[in-house]
């Protein structure tokens, strides 16, 4: 039986994951992770504004959360299948087709008064530019909240089917976010759970996608990542960024 897809929301059956494009198995599997992504814009929630970017929104999983909360949205996604398919399953939101290194010419400038970019600049060559065009779209003094794949020592072959160009580093990503004008509120690494679950299946075992079964206990687990938030550990699954438009 097709796994579907659970409006983060509601909690209402969504999209039919079989019908999604193979490519973005990612998106799919992890739109179904109701809890992980709830735990997630809670995270970001304290930084948000009144209008928030959804800088790579995909099939509208952290839109719709962000709606639901109150929120305008701003939506920019660049594959065009994906995007068709926000615009179907969110109507009332405007949709921006573009990639995000031409958010300049694609979006008025400060458009949004803050971003979210959850798993999105790793799929991006030149992320740098990619958060140039973010920073375009914000007004001076507004944030963003992102996070991306940790420890460039655990890129395996999950990472070359989702097409990650890398993982990040602490100081990777703090880099990147000074070189396109934001200055680092929070950078940390977040997930410790993950780590060894992503080891075994995207190195040992060289799965190409995240494993169903895995992920749903994974999801469980999301009050015990809350826990582990008070700690900084040197290690994660992700790392977690708060940064402030100049």
């Amino acid at each position: 039986m097709p796994l579907s897809i659970i409006d983060p929301v509601s909690g209402d059956p969504g999209i039919d994951r079989a019908t999604l494009p193979a490519v973005d198995h990612g998106i799919g599997a992890m739109a179904a992770a109701g809890n992980y992504n709830r735990w997630l814009f809670s995270r970001a929630a304290p930084f948000l504004g009144r209008r928030v970017l959804d800088a790579g929104a995909g099939i509208g999983t952290f839109t719709t959360i962000a709606l639901a909360a109150g929120h305008a949205v701003v939506a920019v996604e660049p594959d065009p299948p994906i995007a068709a398919l926000l615009r179907e399953r969110l109507p009332t939101v405007s949709v921006t087709e573009a990639v995000l290194e031409e958010l300049s010419s694609a979006l008025p400038a400060e458009v949004a008064d803050s971003a979210i970019c959850f798993n999105v600049i790793e799929h991006i060559e030149d992320d740098i530019q990619a958060l140039t065009g973010i920073r375009h779209a914000l007004a001076p003094g507004a944030h963003l909240a992102l996070i991306v794949p940790a420890h460039p020592a655990l890129f395996g072959s999950i990472d070359r089917t989702d097409q990650h160009y890398r993982r990040y580093t602490r100081r990777s990503l703090s880099q990147a976010l000074d070189a396109a004008g934001f200055d680092a509120v929070d950078v940390r690494y977040v997930n410790p759970v993950g780590v060894l679950g992503w080891f075994v299946a995207g190195k040992i075992l060289r799965k190409p996608q995240v494993p169903d079964g895995p992920l749903a206990l994974y999801d469980r687990l999301v009050p015990l990542f809350r826990l582990l938030d008070a700690l900084r550990l040197p290690f994660g699954l992700s790392v977690w960024a708060v940064a402030r438009r100049r």
